[in-house]
């Protein structure tokens, strides 16, 4: 069910040819993101050949993007959903859906060192949390301070680009992904923003009651515990 819901928004021309997989110039980057991926689900140990293959692949068929740190922790729920559902066309499934939520992140990342838009877009989503956070709860203006600006902007721009893989647990980052993977791109980054205004939104008290390195500290930490009031 959860496949073929994903198929249908992500890639809903399969299946696919085969795909041609190839090696890189990121591969070694590749290797080292591969090996601490979600490295407590035995399962992708057999796996991760073929994770390497598509990212490569995708690394050199996008070659203007190639490969920023991120793509891995969007590969790896993508794939592990379409092999237990079709082994068949998983490699294909997988690079196919991996370009379309590409589009939804793809803002975030920048093209180079010297792209300054994608830091610009983050300090605008930044605000944007921000501001949805203020009108829940107008007690909340302490996160337009300057203290707390850099802490939002770090927040933004490492784990909405991976839409939370690099947070929360597999399974959890699946019930995440079911409730994003729902219709169009610009849907789905919504579904993005509103995930993190929520979390904030009910973990609101450490930033109204405690100092503002440590409630940053606290709620990093408390975070990957949050899936429910995410959802």
């Amino acid at each position: 069910m959860r496949a073929s819901s994903w198929r249908k928004c992500l890639c809903p021309s399969s299946p696919y040819p085969p795909l041609e997989i190839v090696t890189g110039p990121y591969d070694e980057q590749i290797q080292l993101d591969l090996s601490r991926t979600f490295t407590n689900v035995g399962w992708f140990d057999s796996h991760r050949e073929t994770l390497s293959g598509i990212l490569n692949t995708f690394s050199v068929v996008n070659e203007g993007f190639g490969y920023p740190q991120g793509l891995n922790y969007l590969a790896f729920p993508l794939y592990y959903v379409y092999y237990r559902d079709e082994p068949k066309t998983a490699v294909e499934d997988t690079f196919y859906s991996l370009q379309s939520l590409l589009h939804v992140v793809l803002p975030l990342y920048p093209l180079d060192a010297k792209d300054s838009s994608a830091f610009e877009t983050i300090c605008s989503v930044a605000n944007l949390v921000t501001l949805q956070c203020y009108e829940a709860d107008d007690r909340l203006s302490i996160l337009f301070a300057e203290s707390h600006a850099p802490f939002l902007i770090s927040l933004v721009s490492s784990i909405m680009p991976t839409m939370y893989a690099n947070v929360f647990s597999l399974h959890d980052t699946l019930l995440l992904w079911d409730d994003i993977i729902s219709s169009s791109c610009n849907v789905m980054f919504k579904h993005v923003v509103r995930i993190m205004v929520q979390a904030i939104l009910f973990h609101k008290n450490m930033f109204l009651h405690m100092p503002v390195d440590k409630s940053m500290m606290l709620f990093q930490r408390t975070l990957s515990q949050s899936v429910s009031v995410c959802l």
